[in-house]
C-alpha cells in the first residue's frame, strides 16, 4: 500500500512538472512579437559583373516572417535570449529581374529556377557589434544558412536592425557570394561553341527588409 501511494505521489509530482513546463512554454510563446514581410519598402538587388559589362538583378519581393522578444533589437545588446530569433527568408527567383529578358532568361535556368523556385534564407544566431544602450540602426553579425538551387550553405554578414513608421522593422545587410558555392555554373553564352561573354564568379547581394507586426 505505501508503495502504491510513493508511486501514485511520483506520478501526481511529475504531472505538476510537465503542466508547468507547458505553462512556461505558453508564456515564452505568448511573449514574442510576431513580425511578417510587407508587400513594399524591401529590396533586394545582386551585382556582377562579365567580360562585356557590370550587372545588376534586383527585386521588390522578400518574404518570410521574424519572431523576436519584446523590446528587440535593443533589447539584444544586453539579453543573451533575445540574439536568437526566429528568422526566414523567402525571395522568389522569378521575381529577380534585370534589365534584358535574356538575360533573365539565363540566370533562371543557371538558378535552376524550375526545381528550386525560391532562394531561402534561415538565422541561426546574431552577435551584436553595437554598445549597450544604443537606439536608431542598431548592429549585428548574422549567422545563418542560405539556400540557392538547392545547395545550402552556412554564411556570415553585418546587418543593421532598425525601427521603422508602424511599429515595424527594417533589416539591411550585404554579404559577398560566389556563384561556384552553391554550385552554380557562372553564365558564359556562346554561339557557334564560342562565348560572347563570361560572367564572373564573385557577386554582391544587398538587402534591405522591411517586416510590420502580425495583426
Amino acid at each position: 500500500m505505501k508503495k502504491l501511494i510513493g508511486n501514485m505521489t511520483g506520478i501526481a509530482v511529475a504531472l505538476a512538472l510537465l503542466a508547468a513546463l507547458a505553462a512556461r512554454a505558453d508564456e515564452n510563446a505568448a511573449a514574442m512579437v510576431r513580425y511578417n514581410a510587407t508587400p513594399t519598402n524591401s529590396l533586394v538587388s545582386m551585382d556582377g559583373t562579365s567580360t562585356i559589362h557590370d550587372w545588376t538583378v534586383t527585386s521588390p519581393l522578400i518574404g518570410g516572417y521574424m519572431e523576436t522578444a519584446p523590446g528587440f533589437p535593443e533589447c539584444a545588446l544586453t539579453n543573451a535570449a533575445a540574439l536568437k530569433p526566429d528568422v526566414h527568408v523567402i525571395i522568389p527567383v522569378r521575381s529577380l529581374k534585370s534589365y534584358a529578358k535574356r538575360m533573365d532568361e539565363v540566370m533562371q535556368e543557371h538558378l535552376k529556377m524550375d526545381k528550386f523556385s525560391k532562394i531561402e534564407y534561415q538565422l541561426i544566431e546574431l552577435k551584436p557589434k553595437s554598445p549597450p544602450g544604443t537606439t536608431g540602426k542598431v548592429e549585428f553579425e548574422a549567422t545563418g544558412t542560405l539556400t540557392v538551387s538547392g545547395e545550402t550553405r552556412t554564411n556570415v554578414m553585418p546587418v543593421t536592425i532598425e525601427h521603422v513608421e508602424g511599429g515595424g522593422l527594417k533589416v539591411t545587410g550585404s554579404t559577398p557570394l560566389k556563384m561556384t558555392s552553391f554550385k552554380v555554373e557562372p553564365p558564359a553564352p556562346s554561339i557557334l561553341g564560342m562565348p560572347i561573354i563570361k560572367t564572373g564568379d564573385d557577386i554582391t547581394i544587398k538587402f534591405e527588409w522591411a517586416v510590420m507586426p502580425k495583426k
